[in-house]
C-alpha cells in the first residue's frame, strides 16, 4: 500500500467533506440548529464539568445520527423541531459512546483533537461519557410520549451491549463474519437504525414506513461500520483525523482480517492471527501483501454494497422528495468513498 502525501490527503480531505456539504443542503438550516442545540447543552451540567464537556462536544463530527434523523423526518413528511432535540439526543448518545470507545482503544486523537482520556485521564473520561448518556436520556424525556426516552434507551443499551460482546471476543481468531457482523450492528446499526426509526415516529408514520426507515438506518449503519473498519487498516491518519490501527492493538478483529483468517487452515489461523495483532512494520507488509493476494479488498467491497443494496430497497416504500433523494445520496457517497479507500490500498 502506498501512501500519499500530506498535501494529497489534505486536498482529498477537502474535497470530501466539500461533497458531503453539497449533498446534505436541504437540511443544512436544521444542521445548524443542531449545532447550536448541541453547544447550549453545556449549560446543562455543573459549572465546574462544564468545560469537560464543551470540549467533547466541539469535536467537528460527522453528525451523521442527527443527518438522518432530520432526512428521515423529511423524508416522511417534515422537520420540525422535535427533530432538531431528536438529532441532539442521538448526537449526545454517540458522542458518550465515543468518550467510552476511546478510553478501551487507548486512542489519542478523535477529530483531530486529544481524546478525552489522552487529555484528561480514564477515570474522568468514563465519568464524562457517563454525563453524556444520561443528558440525553433526560431531554428524551421531555417528550409529551414516552416513547422517544423508550427507544433512545433500547438503542443505548444494545450499543453498550455490543461492545461488551466485542470486548469479550478480542484476540479470538476464530470469530466469523456473521458473528462480527452482529456486533457491529448492535454498535452502529442500533443508534442509525434508532435516528431514522424516530424521525419518522416524530411525524406519526405509518407503521411500515417507520419499520422501512429503521431498516434503512440499520443496513446504512453496518455498511458505514465496515468502512470505518477499513479505515482503521488502510487508511491514513491525517486524513482520517483520528488514531489509526487501534482495532489490532486491542485485538479487535474487523472484516478484512476475518476474511484472511476464514479463507485459512486451522493450523495456520493462529500464526495468522499472531501476525496481525503484533501489528509490527514487518508483520504490516507481509499482510498487504496476502490482503492483495486474497482479494480480500474486492470481497470487503462487495459485502459493503450488498448492505447499501439493502438500505435502497427499503427507501422503495416512501413518497418521492428532496429528503428522500438524499437519503439514497448518502448511499452513493459512502459507496463512492468505499471504492476510494479500497481500490488504491
Amino acid at each position: 500500500m502506498v501512501a500519499p502525501s500530506v498535501r494529497d490527503a489534505t486536498a482529498s480531505s477537502k474535497k470530501t467533506n466539500s461533497a458531503l456539504l453539497e449533498l446534505l443542503q436541504p437540511i443544512t438550516p436544521e444542521l445548524a440548529r443542531v449545532e447550536e442545540e448541541l453547544a447550549e447543552q453545556v449549560t446543562g451540567f455543573d459549572k465546574r464539568v462544564q468545560h469537560y464537556v464543551d470540549y467533547v462536544l466541539r469535536g467537528s463530527g460527522k453528525r451523521l445520527r442527527p443527518t438522518l434523523a432530520l432526512l428521515a423526518g423529511g423524508a416522511s413528511g417534515r422537520i420540525y423541531d422535535g427533530h432538531i432535540t431528536l438529532g441532539v439526543i442521538v448526537e449526545l448518545i454517540h458522542i458518550a459512546t465515543l468518550v467510552h470507545d476511546d478510553i478501551l482503544d487507548e486512542a489519542q486523537l478523535r477529530h483531530g483533537l486529544e481524546t478525552a482520556n489522552s487529555r484528561w485521564g480514564n477515570e474522568v473520561s468514563v465519568l464524562l461519557g457517563d454525563c453524556l448518556f444520561a443528558h440525553a436520556l433526560k431531554l428524551a424525556a421531555s417528550y409529551p410520549t414516552t416513547e422517544v426516552c423508550r427507544r433512545a434507551s433500547e438503542a443505548t443499551n444494545t450499543v453498550c451491549a455490543g461492545e461488551i460482546l466485542q470486548t469479550e471476543r478480542r484476540f479470538d481468531v476464530n470469530l466469523v463474519q456473521h458473528q462480527y457482523i452482529d456486533i457491529i450492528n448492535m454498535k452502529t446499526g442500533a443508534l442509525f437504525a434508532v435516528s431514522c426509526e424516530l424521525g419518522a415516529s416524530l411525524n406519526g408514520s405509518p407503521p411500515t414506513v417507520v419499520e422501512s426507515l429503521r431498516e434503512f438506518g440499520t443496513n446504512l449503519g453496518i455498511a458505514y461500520q465496515i468502512y470505518d473498519d477499513c479505515v482503521d487498516i488502510l487508511g491514513q491518519e491525517r486524513k482520517a483525523g483520528k488514531s489509526l490501527g487501534t482495532d489490532v492493538k486491542k485485538g479487535k478483529l474487523t472484516l478484512p482480517y476475518l476474511l484472511l483468517l476464514q479463507d485459512a487452515r486451522p493450523e495456520e489461523r493462529r500464526a495468522l492471527g499472531d501476525m496481525i495483532f503484533r501489528d509490527e512494520a514487518q508483520d504490516r507488509e507481509q499482510l498487504s501483501a496476502l490482503v492483495a493476494r486474497n482479494d480480500v479488498v474486492n470481497k470487503s467491497l462487495i459485502t459493503i454494497d450488498s448492505y447499501i443494496a439493502r438500505a435502497e430497497q427499503s427507501l422503495t416504500v416512501l413518497g418521492a422528495n428532496q429528503y428522500r433523494q438524499t437519503l439514497a445520496g448518502l448511499l452513493q457517497y459512502l459507496s463512492q468513498q468505499s471504492r476510494q479507500l479500497l481500490q488504491t490500498a
